[in-house]
This record gives structure tokens, sequence and C-alpha cells, in this order.
């Protein structure tokens, strides 16, 4: 058996601080840890929202949240605004603000559905053709997108809109 040396000057060995920074760590680990998992149980009931913009744009109404927490069905949302929008940054812009308040609307009631449909993805003319009529007869008027680029020009038609079932 080794004794170790008493030092005169009251200091601390070296393998005793050791061994108390090694646990001073782990007791500090296991405190952040601690504090992080009760902060995420805290946030898991408390549910809020933070709007910093100044004119208040991603806010809710008061109302709107009643509505959305009382829905006793499933509200589908058709939303025509999929796609490649060439030389269109605003209706990219649209789509994806769109996407944002329905997940808005989602974090208020689990009774919101969406999808995004392109209505001129099918490769069957007659079928495209059928589809934007149906459009046209629920009062969805379509916009032409005319892109012009050094070698060629096109134009898409969408229909910047939404079909809401309840």
């Amino acid at each position: 058996m080794v004794k170790q040396k008493n030092n005169i000057k009251g200091e601390v060995p070296v393998s005793s601080r050791k061994n108390w920074l090694k646990r001073n760590n782990i007791i500090q680990l296991i405190f952040g840890f601690s504090i992080i998992l009760f902060i995420n149980i805290i946030g898991h009931f408390l549910f809020t929202r933070t709007d910093l913009t100044s004119e208040k744009r991603y806010t809710l109404s008061d109302a709107t949240k009643k509505i959305l927490k009382n829905l006793d069905d499933i509200v589908y949302f058709k939303i025509y605004l999929e796609g490649d929008f060439p030389g269109a940054p605003g209706f990219k812009q649209l789509r994806n603000e769109t996407r944002e308040i329905l997940n808005q609307f989602r974090a208020y009631s689990d009774n919101i559905q969406y999808e995004f449909i392109n209505p001129s993805e099918s490769a069957d003319k007659k079928e495209v053709k059928n589809l934007y009529q149906q459009l046209v007869t629920k009062g969805l008027q379509p916009t032409n997108i005319q892109v012009q680029t050094t070698e060629s020009s096109s134009q898409q038609i969408i229909f910047p809109g939404a079909i809401a079932t309840y």
C-alpha cells in the first residue's frame, strides 16, 4: 500500500483535484440536461407563438383562433399554386405565405388539412383542359405567366387560388 505524502502547504493532491473536477463537470452536465428537459416539458404544455412584425402580419385574431379550436370536422384546402413559376417570384412568395398561414391554422386545430396542386402537371392535354374548366366553373380565374429568356419565350397558365371544403 502506497501512502500519500501529507502536504504541509495545504495543497490538494493532483489526483483528488482531478476527481473533484470530473465530478463537478458531470454534475454540471446533468444539471444542464435537467434544465433543458424541464423547459421542454413546460413548452409542451404551454403553447405560444410570437409575431415580431410591426404590423402583426402573422398574428391570428382571437375570433379566428376560437373558430379553429371549435372545428368539429375536417376543413380541406386544395391550393392551386404548386409548380415552378419562372419569372414570377410573386407567386412563389404567395405559395410560401399560404403554406405558412395554413401551418399556423394547423397549430390551433387538428382538423385542418391541405394539399398544393399543380393543375398543369398532367401530360394528358385533355385532362388538363377539363381540370381548367372545372376550376373556372368553381370560380377560380386563370392567370397567364409569360417567361422570356434569351433563347425562347414560354407561357404558363396558373390558378392562384384555393378551394376549401368543410
